[in-house]
C-alpha cells in the first residue's frame, strides 16, 4: 500500500499567514470605522451648501446627508421616499426654514419629530436683509439698511474680531425674536409712507402684520406651510427676510458654530473636534473673503441683472449690488410686460451682463437679452455642478465672484 506524506511548504504557508493577517486586519479597521460612524449623530442637511458646511464640521467623525442634491430647487422641491427615509432616521437636521422651502416644514415636523431640527433663519448672530421690493433694485437698494449707511461701518463690520466666540456683530445680537429687522424694515415702509401719503393707512396696517410675524414665527410657518408659503412664490415678499443668507460668507461661519454647538451637545464625546473644525472653516473663509473681494475690484461699478432675487446676502456684503431682477421667485412665471420692463433696463442702465441659473430654464434669459448688447452669464447660488464635501462652499463663493468678473470684464 502506497502512503503518503503531506509535506507542508513554510513559504506559502507564510504567505498565507500574512494573507490572513492583512484580512483580518482590514475587517479590523472597516469595524472600527464602522463603530465611528455609528457612533456619530445621524445629520441630515436640506441644500448643498448646508450639506457643505456640516461636511466640513464633522471632518473626522461623520458625513451628513443630503436631501435636495444635483440640480434640483428648494423652490417647490417635492420630497422622495428615500429621502423621507433619511428623515426618519436623523438625529439633527439643518434647514433654512419654511421661506426657501416651504414643502419641507410638514415632512421635517412629522416624521423627524424626535430629532434635534435647527431652522438657521432663526438663530442668533444670523446678518438677515429684507427682500427688496420689486424686481427694479438698482435705484433704492443702497438706502434699504441704515445699518449699513456707510462702506466704512460695512468694513468694520466686516471685521468682526471676536470670530473665535462667533457671536460679533452686535448689531445683529438679538436677532433670535427678529425684532431688530422688523423695526428695520418697519422704518423703511414709513419712509416711503410719507412720501405717498394717500397710503400711510394701509402702510400702518402692513407694520403691524409684519411686527406680528416677527413675534410669531412658528404660528407663521404653519400657516405658509399650509397656505403654500406666499413669499416664496412670489406674491408678497413685503417685509419677509431674504432666506439665501449662507451666500453672506459671515453667516456662513455662523452657521458652521451653530452646527458644532449643536453637534458637540448631540455628541459630547467629539465636542472638541466639532469646534475646532468650525474654527479652522472660520479661518478659511475670511481668508476667501479678502480673494473675493480683490476678484471683484476690477469691475467694480459695472452693471448686471440676475435672474432671480437670490444674491442680495453676497451682493451686499462685498458691497456689489446687482441693478435687477428678471422675477423675485423662479417659480413665477415673468410675464411679457415684465420682460419688457427688464429689456428697457438694460437699455437705460447700459447693463453690462444678465446672468442665468443652471437649475433654470435660460430660454428666458435670451428673450431678456434680445436687442441689447449685453453678455449673459452664469451664476449659481447652490453649487449644482460642484461636488458635494467640505470644499464646496468656499468654491460656490469663489464661483460666484470668477463669473462675476469673468461676464463683466468681457472675458466671457
Amino acid at each position: 500500500m502506497a502512503s503518503f506524506i503531506m509535506i507542508s511548504n513554510p513559504v506559502r504557508n507564510s504567505k498565507r499567514l500574512l494573507a490572513q493577517t492583512a484580512i483580518a486586519g482590514s475587517f479590523a479597521l472597516a469595524a472600527t470605522t464602522m463603530s465611528a460612524h455609528a457612533e456619530a449623530p445621524n445629520v441630515v442637511t436640506t441644500i448643498k451648501p448646508l450639506h457643505s458646511i456640516a461636511s466640513a464640521v464633522m471632518e473626522g467623525v461623520g458625513k451628513p446627508h443630503i436631501i435636495i442634491d444635483g440640480a434640483a430647487s428648494p423652490h417647490g422641491f417635492a420630497l422622495k421616499p428615500s429621502q423621507a427615509f433619511l428623515l426618519q432616521g436623523a438625529d439633527v437636521v439643518f434647514w433654512i426654514g419654511p421661506s426657501l422651502s416651504a414643502s419641507l416644514a410638514k415632512p421635517i415636523s412629522a416624521m423627524a419629530a424626535d430629532a434635534t431640527t435647527v431652522e438657521l433663519m432663526d438663530v442668533a448672530n444670523m446678518d438677515h436683509l429684507p427682500y427688496r421690493e420689486g424686481a427694479n433694485f438698482d435705484s433704492h437698494d443702497h438706502g434699504d439698511h441704515e445699518d449699513h449707511a456707510s462702506h466704512e461701518d460695512h468694513d468694520e463690520h466686516k471685521k468682526h474680531a471676536d470670530h473665535e466666540e462667533h457671536d460679533g456683530h452686535d448689531e445683529h445680537a438679538d436677532h433670535e425674536d427678529h425684532g431688530d429687522h422688523s423695526e428695520h424694515a418697519d422704518h423703511k415702509d414709513h419712509d416711503e409712507h410719507e412720501e405717498h401719503d394717500e397710503h400711510e393707512h394701509e402702510g400702518a396696517e402692513k407694520e403691524h402684520a409684519h411686527s406680528e410675524h416677527a413675534h410669531d414665527s412658528e404660528h407663521e410657518h404653519e400657516k405658509h406651510a399650509d397656505a403654500g408659503h406666499a413669499d416664496e412664490h412670489g406674491h408678497d415678499h413685503e417685509g419677509a427676510m431674504d432666506p439665501h443668507i449662507w451666500l453672506n460668507p459671515d453667516n456662513g461661519i455662523a452657521i458652521a458654530a451653530v452646527m458644532a454647538e449643536t453637534l458637540a451637545k448631540a455628541d459630547p464625546d467629539n465636542a472638541e473636534i466639532y469646534k475646532k473644525n468650525a474654527a479652522a472653516f472660520a479661518e478659511r473663509i475670511e481668508t476667501l473673503e479678502t480673494k473675493i473681494a480683490e476678484t471683484l475690484k476690477p469691475v467694480e461699478g459695472k452693471k448686471f441683472v440676475v435672474f432671480h432675487d437670490a444674491y442680495h446676502h453676497f451682493e451686499h456684503h462685498f458691497d456689489f449690488e446687482a441693478s435687477g431682477a428678471i422675477t423675485i421667485s423662479p417659480e413665477t412665471v415673468a410675464s411679457a410686460s415684465r420682460v419688457a420692463e427688464i429689456q428697457d433696463q438694460i437699455k437705460d442702465l447700459s447693463v453690462t451682463c444678465v446672468f442665468q441659473e443652471p437649475q433654470f430654464d435660460a430660454k428666458l434669459v435670451d428673450v431678456v437679452l434680445e436687442g441689447s448688447d449685453a453678455r449673459k452669464g452664469t451664476l449659481d447660488p447652490l453649487g449644482t455642478e460642484l461636488d458635494n464635501g467640505a470644499d464646496l462652499y468656499p468654491e460656490l463663493l469663489s464661483s460666484l465672484s470668477a463669473s462675476l468678473n469673468s461676464c463683466l470684464s468681457g472675458q466671457s
